[in-house]
């Protein structure tokens, strides 16, 4: 018989399923579990708690220091906590029998519901729950919990805590850390509780407040309420007996608000929130909340016939992205964890522009301008962070914060266990150009002027000014050099004329120098205020494209690249085994600690090149590299998948580039890498999405037009999904040999090219091709 949980649950390609207790798999089940809205992250423990538990609620954008090396994202209080007592015996794992198990993350609507059976001296528990963050209001979250006793009438006591004895306990380096202080536990009476922390550093106050309604059997029920306090926690609990076999349900309504957002007294505004949650009940807030997420979904979601378990992992990697894309009054980023977990301190690195930003550039643009605008708020610091380093421009830190100063710690954690000193703020610079490849793509797709009017055009002149005071001219061979730098393949942490690095910086100097041209067509007194404000004339831009024009790049004959200078001297490995996901298995012979001498790569550096600026290089060009670079590539690195499943792709290899797919969609749901406990791997999910939407369907912009260049898994049927191009939402649907686009949302007319053919789609309109 199929469990029943409280209320519906979305079919099984939305859902993501636990339906056994396994003690040594919680931390794993809390990462993929995990709830949010992008105003704050939840992670998918159990309500009651358990010894090894790692509650996890983290703000979107609320950092702090505390004594460590550097500002991380803050595991705030805990609003979710719920204990559940029969006959004065907690209904917990710990305490009795667990006959059966089950949760549901129901991707759909981003709920969390569960149905667990416990027994206890020859007698049987049920426990329901279903709780979720609202997308309608980011402030408000709703915990709801059903209990029925099977076989007796009992005494229940439910205890609903906030609790603000979390911590970090996720660091590299150094023990857990608490970055808040509790300042407030109060009962506010009539059934309100309050407790308010403030974070020890910066100063943010952090405000949750509740409620809770009941529900029993007949109308004679009673429940008598009590609140405990102390030091760091509040709680409220609900004592009230039970018919045997009835059950009784607790919706208990949750609002959090802090002094980022909130001007006035956080207290007020706490309960003024849980004052309008309760007067919509339950129900409705689960509605409104419902319907925001079909809305979100609308635009995003990829519908795959032929490929279930592909379907399922590929809404996965798109619901941890929705999930953590802050509201637009929310300034913040996307960081390697996303919202599951504290890894890294949730430092926003490059993985944003280059793995995430496009998901949100192809589906929901306002969210992807809102994520470039946390660049473009920073870009003072990004010109203090190159002054520090004694460059010119904009340098962005390669570990960002919430200030948007550099927050790299001094050492980290290798495979191995060893802690090593890290270079990276110092030598990591194409981050420089990563950022400015995301303005480029944003402004490919949407033509948004006005960002690039007020934001877009100064950061990417401040990033070419970098880059040429970064270059050092060689008078010998007439060339401009970029010497010890750090490219994508960390394993060579001092080398020089890294050739991502230096095409990436050939090319922004060339895009910018573009775009200068460009508005000194299209927008003359913008262009001269822009370069009023920041001393930009016509010689340093001329002096750009002779650096463009004479940099080095390490391109052989054949046409095969040269990761770097040097690097063809180095000891040549290759890859011989595989695993059971088909990746490398580290080659035994060679230490880690002497894989810098060796050719073997941690994570694609000149691959990933050749995807980003695909059109420099031609399909022979593409497939020497490949052929070279792939079997010396560890993919030690979540990163590292993206660009050889779209280059296999590319060049024929569909079966080997499905694989490719498997092993990013699927590195969290499998638990590939082995840490996902510690929070799922956002840029491989947003890479598993650029392998679906970039690869396999083959939708790019070029010179202004969108382009259609399908080549589907023999798997897949069908697949069908939407589009932003140029201010109009358009529906592809792509079978074996046929394409078929239609504008679901537009008013004008958008060029489109399928299978080589350029046409023009109009509004309301359908076109069909056939390859």
């Amino acid at each position: 018989m199929a469990t029943e949980y409280l209320g519906s649950v979305s079919d099984e390609e939305w859902a993501i399923c636990e339906d056994v207790f396994d003690r040594e798999r919680m931390g794993f089940q809390e990462a993929i579990l995990t709830l949010g809205n992008g105003y704050l992250g939840s992670r998918g423990i159990l309500e009651e708690g358990y010894d090894e538990a790692r509650a996890g609620t983290y703000l979107a954008g609320i950092y702090d220091k505390s004594g460590g090396q550097s500002f991380a994202i803050v595991n705030g209080p805990n609003p979710a906590a719920m204990e559940i007592y029969v006959d004065g015996k907690k209904l917990c794992a710990d305490e009795m029998e667990v006959l059966e198990h089950h949760r549901i993350l129901d991707m759909k609507r981003a709920a969390l519901v569960r149905r667990t059976l416990f027994a206890d001296a020859g007698k049987r528990y049920e426990y329901q729950s279903r709780r979720f963050f609202s997308l309608q209001d980011m402030h408000t979250a709703v915990v709801s919990v059903t209990v029925r006793c099977l076989d007796d009438d009992a005494s229940v006591v439910v205890a609903h805590t906030i609790d603000g004895t979390t911590r970090n306990e996720m660091h590299a380096v150094g023990g857990p850390r608490k970055h808040y202080a509790v300042t407030h536990a109060l009962d506010l009476g009539h059934g309100l509780s309050y407790l308010e922390a403030r974070t020890n550093d910066l100063g943010t106050v952090i405000g949750i407040a509740t409620i809770a309604d009941m529900s029993g059997a007949g109308p004679d029920f009673q429940v008598e309420t009590g609140c405990r306090l102390e030091e760091e926690s509040v709680t409220m609990e609900y004592s009230f007996g039970v018919k045997k076999g009835a059950r009784y349900e607790l919706n208990e309504y949750i609002s959090t608000y802090t002094s980022r957002e909130t001007e006035g007294e956080i207290r007020a505004a706490c309960v003024d929130g849980l004052r309008n949650a309760g007067k919509r009940g339950a129900s409705r807030l689960l509605a409104d909340h419902t319907t925001a997420w079909e809305k979100r979904w609308q635009s995003a979601d990829v519908r795959i016939e032929g490929d279930s378990a592909m379907q399922k992992a590929l809404r996965f990697a798109m619901y941890q992205l929705l999930i953590a894309a802050a509201p637009q009054d929310i300034d913040a980023s996307i960081a390697p964890k996303a919202l599951s977990g504290e890894w890294y301190q949730g430092h926003i690195f490059w993985d944003t522009e280059i793995f995430m930003l496009p998901f949100f550039i192809y589906t929901h643009p306002r969210l992807a301008k809102h994520l470039l605008m946390y660049r473009a708020r920073r870009l003072q610091q990004a010109r203090e962070c190159a002054v520090d380093q004694d460059y010119e421009g904009a340098l962005w830190p390669w570990e960002s914060a919430e200030s948007g100063k550099e927050e790299t710690p001094a050492t980290w954690v290798n495979f191995d266990g060893t802690i090593l000193p890290v270079y990276n703020a110092k030598r990591e610079h194409h981050i420089a150009s990563d950022i400015v490849y995301g303005i480029h793509l944003y402004y490919q797709h949407t033509g948004d002027e006005e960002f690039m009017l007020q934001y877009g055009a100064e950061m990417i002149f401040e990033a070419a000014r970098f880059w040429a005071s970064r270059v050092v001219y060689d008078e010998t061979t007439g060339s401009y050099e970029i010497k010890l730098v750090i490219g994508p393949n960390e394993f060579q942490e001092g080398v020089d004329n890294n050739s991502y690095t230096n095409a990436m910086t050939r090319w922004t100097l060339r895009y910018a120098c573009e775009l200068y041209d460009d508005l000194g067509v299209g927008h003359i007194r913008k262009l001269r205020a822009i370069a009023e404000e920041i001393g930009l004339t016509d010689e340093e831009v001329d002096t750009w494209r002779q650096i463009a024009d004479k940099i080095v790049f390490l391109m052989g004959p054949s046409g095969l690249i040269e990761e770097f200078e040097g690097y063809f001297d180095k000891t040549d490995v290759i890859i011989g085994v595989w695993d059971e996901h088909g990746m490398p298995v580290w080659p035994s012979k060679v230490l880690l600690a002497d894989v810098k001498e060796t050719q073997l790569i941690k994570q694609a550096d000149v691959v990933l090149l050749l995807y980003l600026l695909s059109d420099e290089f031609s399909l022979d060009e593409k497939r020497s590299n490949l052929e070279y670079y792939e079997p010396r590539t560890t993919h030690m690195s979540s990163l590292s998948i993206t660009s050889y499943a779209i280059l296999n792709n590319e060049l024929g290899d569909r079966e080997k580039a499905y694989r490719y797919l498997h092993h990013a969609a699927s590195a969290d749901l499998e638990d590939i890498h082995g840490n996902t406990e510690l929070g799922v791997h956002a840029a491989a999910l947003g890479g598993a999405w650029q392998i679906v939407i970039r690869g396999f369907a083959g939708v790019r912009v070029k010179d202004g037009v969108l382009t259609v260049t399908p080549a589907l898994p023999e798997l897949w049927r069908s697949m069908r999904f939407q589009t932003w191009f140029r201010g109009c939402l358009v529906e592809l649907a792509i079978s074996d040999g046929e394409t078929e686009a239609s504008m679901v949302k537009g008013r004008k007319a958008v060029d489109i090219e399928i299978y080589g053919e350029r046409q023009v789609l109009r509004p309301g309109e359908t076109l069909r091709s056939v390859k």
